[in-house]
């Protein structure tokens, strides 16, 4: 049972005119700078997609509220934490956060990373219908990576993939985990990409799927080339029959 009546907003800010310049977690809408950008699918060596973690918290070998969590490309977790990989999560206390990069020489590049304690039928993208509308996902709605079991609820330290505003006007951010007194805890939620490691197009049951923005073109063999500059989306709506393009309510996981 719910505990309290929730009122939550979508929040999001886009700077004009600077490339690659979108707040994590924001949703693209129809004055953002990138709508209609061509997205390419990940390929070759850069998939299979998966999520893990770097355990870096206060209890070892547990997943918990300070570990760090990772979009992880090319290879299935466990694995070492690779440049380009993208932190879902912020850390203060490291300086790192949610939306950026791995870089070669930063402090996380190369450490090990872990699978999430949800069974990979569990893990993974979901949304929360705040408005209950037609098809079901809109702009409204908030978008969260469930990290534990159940599936259907919003979970202690699942990892809020969009700014949430609690009834009181405080803001959760993109990139905190869940907590279990938040207004947003054990909520309803419906999956959008689960079944990690993924190899998108993915299966066609989701209702979304991750593809990069390749700003300098680059390709090898044929297959686009994600890089450094290059921008990560959630894609929805997808056809996993051709690359799609920068849409109203896809999600950026890159700042």
């Amino acid at each position: 049972m719910f505990r309290s009546t929730l009122y939550l907003t979508v929040g999001f800010v886009i700077l004009i005119g600077v490339a690659s310049s979108y707040s994590f977690g924001s949703k693209v809408d129809n004055v953002s700078p990138d709508l209609g950008r061509p997205l390419v699918d990940f390929g070759g060596t850069q998939v299979p997609i998966d999520i893990g973690y770097w355990d870096v918290g206060p209890n070892p070998q547990i997943f918990d509220e300070d570990d760090m969590v990772y979009l992880h490309f090319g290879s299935r977790v466990p694995a070492t934490i690779s440049a380009n990989d993208i932190r879902l999560t912020n850390s203060s206390n490291l300086g790192l956060n949610a939306g950026t990069k791995v870089g070669a020489s930063d402090i996380d590049c190369g450490k090990p990373l872990l699978p999430l304690p949800a069974p990979p039928l569990t893990a993974g993208i979901y949304f929360m219908d705040l408005s209950g509308s037609s098809p079901g996902y809109d702009i409204k709605d908030l978008i969260y990576l469930k990290t534990l079991l159940p599936s259907g609820i919003t979970a202690t330290n699942d990892v809020r993939l969009s700014d949430v505003t609690e009834k009181v006007g405080t803001t959760l951010c993109a990139g905190t985990k869940v907590l279990d007194y938040d207004d947003d805890h054990n909520r309803l939620i419906i999956p959008m990409i689960i079944g990690f490691p993924i190899y998108p197009p993915v299966w066609q049951e989701s209702i979304a799927t991750i593809r990069f923005y390749n700003a300098n073109g680059n390709t090898m063999n044929g297959v686009p080339i994600y890089d450094y500059n290059d921008d990560v989306y959630i894609d929805v709506p997808f056809s996993p029959l051709s690359p799609g393009f920068v849409s109203v309510n896809d999600v950026h996981l890159t700042v």
